[in-house]
């Protein structure tokens, strides 16, 4: 008994300390992000540049590495190719699924701040003072 309690204590600490070390999401990242998520509700391409920095990452099938900030706005199918043409269910996901911090991101290390929505991952980072929308992966593919 006095293994599992000193197990649990042990355990329980970890878990608090884990905890303190992940750091909370800046309001101004949440303001960033809900933002987006009613940029992408309008389909309002020029806003969610504004709310962007270009070249965007971008990793996922059959698309460039980086997508510029004109051809953004030209080609109306990598919006629907990072937002899935809004999609109600895209929206709420930006808009409310909690950011997670990556400490040490490989594939975008200026981009510490994840939302990930049913494998379609958005990334943000600061930019200039501000936060951005930066980066996007696609893992189902």
């Amino acid at each position: 008994m006095r293994r599992v309690l000193l197990a649990m204590s042990f355990l329980g600490a970890a878990s608090l300390a884990l905890a303190a070390a992940t750091p909370a999401p800046p309001p101004e990242l949440e303001a960033a992000r809900k933002a987006l998520a009613a940029a992408v509700k309008a389909q309002d391409r020029k806003a969610i540049v504004a709310l962007s920095r270009f070249p965007l990452a971008f990793s996922g099938y059959e698309m460039p590495d980086q997508i510029a900030e004109a051809d953004f706005l030209s080609d109306p199918d990598l919006f629907s190719g990072l937002f899935f043409q809004g999609d109600d269910q895209i929206v709420a996901c930006l808009a409310t699924t909690p950011l997670e911090y990556q400490e040490e991101n490989p594939d975008f290390p200026d981009s510490p701040w994840m939302i990930g929505c049913d494998g379609n991952l958005y990334y943000f980072g600061e930019v200039g003072g501000a936060w951005r929308f930066t980066s996007y992966m696609n893992v189902n593919e």
